[in-house]
């Protein structure tokens, strides 16, 4: 019988790691080829947990406060749905220690849900205001 096992337990090890490295081969060409995709703001809200990590994210501004450096985005079909800066449900507070977008901006930030002073926040190392078709 322990003849059988160590030939055995050899193959199955070659297998795994064999299938292991195909299928992440196969995962990084994925990434590599397929393009960052830019999230609104309604679809990161609703989708929080499944967006861990770094993100791009595309929204207007409703709201800015310079002094804590911090704007408020609004999903962009939303607004553009109602004209306005106060009809959208779901506000994103977003940390942004850059130069500050005017209200109605329609901006893509880079960066990642954390946690800042016990609550929830966008905090992007990138803002760029996104030029309206």
């Amino acid at each position: 019988m322990q003849g059988y096992a160590k030939p055995l337990t050899f193959a199955v090890i070659i297998a795994i790691l064999l299938v292991f490295s195909i299928s992440q081969g196969l995962q990084a060409g994925e990434v590599a080829v397929s393009p960052q995709k830019v999230l609104g703001v309604d679809d990161f809200m609703k989708n929080v947990d499944r967006y861990r990590g770094k993100v791009s994210m595309e929204g207007v501004v409703s709201a800015v406060a310079p002094e804590q450096q911090v704007i408020s985005l609004i999903d962009a079909k939303e607004f553009q749905a109602c004209e306005v800066t106060t009809c959208a449900q779901l506000t994103l507070p977003v940390q942004w220690r850059g130069p500050m977008p005017a209200v109605r901006d329609l901006v893509r930030v880079e960066g990642q849900a954390q946690e800042v002073k016990g609550r929830l926040m966008f905090v992007a190392d990138k803002l760029e205001k996104v030029t309206r078709p």
